[in-house]
């Protein structure tokens, strides 16, 4: 079953068309990857998923609704949680004021539980809840941006570049906390420049380029597929 459907999507900044009617499905339990040269629409495409950008043409669906012009803050009720690749935490603050403003809009008691929770998933962020996030790493950093967004107890994260400027060891420990969320029961759709990473992680991938739909198949068939490695991948089959 499809979770969200995104169909015909046009849109872009001011009089800059990014994406030329790019579309989309992403089936429920799932980790979709999106990969594509730099350039391409993946980060813009995410925004108009969550709302940040309205498309002058096609439709978005999340669970069966029409959700193309509700505003991100309501996608956010409706499920839906998005980490994009920069400034997606608060560094002046603590780990535990970071979770505390994920769920800004809960009760105390359901925050309180929320927090503990991430505690248990994030059991490195647990021993660091009162330090502040601009003396932590970049991984931890991620760690918590992840913790974050699932505050809302989303349904389809939204990942932008979730291993951006990390080490491949610790590039590979997100990508492990990435699937182990996704066994507990969400929805994941990605964006990621480390495309072998990300795809080896995944069910199904989508090729953007030019703002367009390239390919979209099961995530082992862009592994295996020479010609789609070493025009997308940059790479031939080791």
């Amino acid at each position: 079953m499809s979770l969200l459907h995104a169909e015909s999507l046009i849109a872009g900044y001011g009089d800059t068309e990014i994406l030329h009617g790019v579309s989309l499905r992403v089936q429920e339990g799932e980790i979709t990857t999106i990969i594509g040269p730099n350039g391409a629409g993946k980060s813009t495409f995410l925004k108009a998923l969550m709302g940040y950008l309205v498309p002058s043409s096609g439709r978005v669906h999340f669970d069966g609704e029409d959700i193309t012009r509700l505003p991100a803050h309501l996608r956010v009720t409706r499920g839906i949680a998005f980490v994009p690749q920069l400034d997606n935490v608060f560094p002046s603050l603590s780990v535990e004021e970071n979770l505390k403003m994920g769920g800004y809009t809960l009760d105390s008691a359901v925050l309180s539980v929320r927090v503990q929770t991430q505690f248990e998933r994030f059991p490195r962020l647990a021993e660091r809840r009162r330090q502040r996030v601009h003396t932590m790493s970049g991984g931890e950093r991620q760690m918590l941006a992840l913790a974050r967004a699932l505050m809302t107890d989303p349904r389809l994260l939204l990942l932008d570049e979730p291993t951006a400027a990390l080490s491949p060891r610790i590039a590979a420990e997100v990508f492990e906390k990435i699937q182990e969320i996704n066994t507990q029961g969400r929805t994941i759709l990605i964006v990621e420049q480390n495309a072998e990473l990300s795809l080896r992680a995944s069910t199904t991938g989508i090729v953007l380029a030019d703002g367009k739909n390239a390919f979209e198949g099961p995530a082992d068939t862009i592994l295996s597929d020479e010609k789609i490695r070493e025009a997308y991948l940059g790479t031939a089959k080791s």
